[in-house]
C-alpha cells in the first residue's frame, strides 16, 4: 500500500521530464516518456508500470511552456493556428480538420501541423498536391494513432514541408501531416480530447473544422 504514493510522484517526475524533452527537442510523447524514465531510473530499469499517460504529459507540457516560454509561446501558437486556418481553406474540398498540439495549445517551434482529411478518394488529395506543385511523401496510416489521436487508422498519411514568409512569427520550416480518412470516419470521435477546464472548448475538443478554428483564433486575439 505504501508504494502507491511513490509511484504517483514518480509518474509526475517522468511526465515533467518528458514535457521538457518534447518542448526542447520536439520528440513524440511515447519516445519522450521512455527517455525520461531512463534518465530518472536508469537505462535498464523496468519503467512500464510507472510511465505517465499522455494526459499527464500534456498537463506538464502546458506548465513547462507557461513557465519557460510564457512571453513567446502565445504568439507562436497563434501563428501556427493561422497557418492551420490557411491550409483548412486550401484543402476545403476534403473536409479538413485540425488536430493535435496546434489545436490543443501545446505546439512548439518543433511541432508539425496535423490535419485530418475526409474523402472517399485518397488519390484526389495526391492529385491536388501535385497540381499545387507541392513535394510530398506518402506513408501508411497504421502508425498515425499515436501521432495525432486518430480514433481509427487513416487510409494514408501524406506529409510535406512549408516555408512560411519571414515575419510570420513561424519557424523557417513547418511540417504538415495529412491523415486521410474515409468520409464516414468523421462520425468517430477523436481519441485525444483534453479534460483541462481552462481550455477553450474548441481547443479541448480533439478536432476542429475551419469555422471552429476561427472561433478559437477570435478567442486568442482577445
Amino acid at each position: 500500500m505504501g508504494a502507491a504514493p511513490d509511484h504517483a510522484n514518480l509518474r509526475i517526475e517522468i511526465a515533467a521530464a518528458a514535457a521538457r524533452l518534447i518542448a526542447e527537442e520536439g520528440i513524440g510523447y511515447g519516445r519522450a516518456k521512455r527517455r525520461a524514465a531512463q534518465l530518472l531510473l536508469g537505462a535498464h530499469s523496468n519503467s512500464r508500470s510507472v510511465l505517465p499517460d499522455n494526459a499527464q504529459v500534456e498537463s506538464e507540457l502546458r506548465r513547462h511552456l507557461q513557465t519557460f516560454a510564457g512571453d513567446t509561446h502565445p504568439a507562436l501558437l497563434a501563428a501556427l493556428r493561422r497557418l492551420a486556418a490557411q491550409w483548412l481553406a486550401r484543402l476545403a474540398q476534403f473536409n479538413p480538420h485540425v488536430v493535435g498540439s496546434v489545436l490543443n495549445g501545446t505546439a512548439t517551434e518543433h511541432s508539425d501541423l496535423h490535419l485530418h482529411l475526409f474523402t472517399d478518394n485518397v488519390k484526389d488529395v495526391e492529385m491536388y498536391l501535385l497540381n499545387e506543385r507541392i513535394v510530398f511523401d506518402v506513408g501508411e496510416g497504421a502508425g498515425a494513432n499515436e501521432v495525432d489521436g486518430c480514433a481509427m487508422p487513416p487510409e494514408e498519411v501524406v506529409s510535406f514541408v512549408v516555408r512560411p514568409t519571414p515575419g510570420s512569427g513561424l519557424p523557417a520550416r513547418v511540417g504538415v501531416v495529412l491523415a486521410i480518412h474515409r468520409t464516414d470516419a468523421i462520425r468517430v470521435a477523436p481519441r485525444f480530447r483534453s479534460s483541462d477546464a481552462s481550455l477553450h472548448a474548441v481547443a479541448a475538443s480533439g478536432r476542429a473544422n475551419a469555422a471552429q478554428l476561427e472561433q478559437l483564433l477570435a478567442s486568442d486575439s482577445r
